[in-house]
């Protein structure tokens, strides 16, 4: 069991670097969050703002290669519909379910927050989405992001968007298109211990971080 499992963590690594380099690299810089990740979540609603219902919030996430890695997408998910958000766990080669999903409940008259999170390459899907449904005039209320590996810049329908990342995993900061309106935080966690590219999604904190942020846009 134990040589399967390095041998998948092994393989994990290879097609991770391989579509990585396959992506080309984007050449651009980042500015890193002056605040530490366990720091105060952003502000995500306005004072005084009719707060939308958790059951009205959609939270979209996305594993990475293989979807047995991404564990940490599982957790946060269940920990979040025990808090009564509405979320969908997806591979990473879903994105396009995860955008029709997104389209047809628009369509429908869903006008509550979308959420998408990711890790890996289900991070790099995390924009794609957004991007996606910005042609749709959708906008993503939340993004977050774990060691991204070769992440377009964040469209503007995004309003708050969150990278976690690691430069000794696989991870990259991320850039938003120019004139992006909204706020944009990176925090890099490369050298911390504990954390590597298949244990940066699974950290209690960054959960945390995430659920408050989700409850300062949220009512019950």
């Amino acid at each position: 069991m134990k040589f399967r499992l390095n041998l998948a963590v092994a393989m994990l690594a290879a097609c991770v670097l391989a579509v990585t380099l396959l992506a080309g690299a984007s050449g651009a810089a980042a500015q890193t969050s002056p605040r530490p990740p366990w720091a105060s979540p952003p502000v995500t609603a306005s004072k005084g703002q009719t707060l939308p219902t958790r059951a009205q919030t959609h939270v979209y996430l996305l594993r990475g290669l293989f979807g047995v890695f991404s564990t940490g997408m599982d957790s946060l998910a269940k920990e979040l519909v025990s808090r009564g958000y509405v979320c969908e766990v997806y591979g990473w080669d879903e994105a396009e379910k995860v955008i029709a999903q997104i389209d047809s409940r628009h369509d429908a008259g869903h006008t509550g927050p979308v959420v998408v999170i990711g890790h890996s390459l289900g991070a790099n899907a995390v924009i794609q989405v957004a991007t996606a449904v910005d042609a749709q005039a959708i906008p993503v209320a939340l993004g977050v992001t774990f060691d991204a590996t070769e992440p377009a810049p964040v469209p503007d329908n995004v309003e708050v968007f969150v990278n976690f990342w690691a430069k000794d995993g696989f991870g990259r900061p991320v850039v938003a298109v120019p004139g992006y309106p909204g706020q944009l935080e990176n925090y890099d966690l490369s050298g911390v211990p504990g954390i590597d590219h298949t244990s940066i999604d699974s950290m209690d904190q960054f959960h945390q971080y995430i659920i408050a942020s989700l409850e300062s846009m949220t009512g019950n």
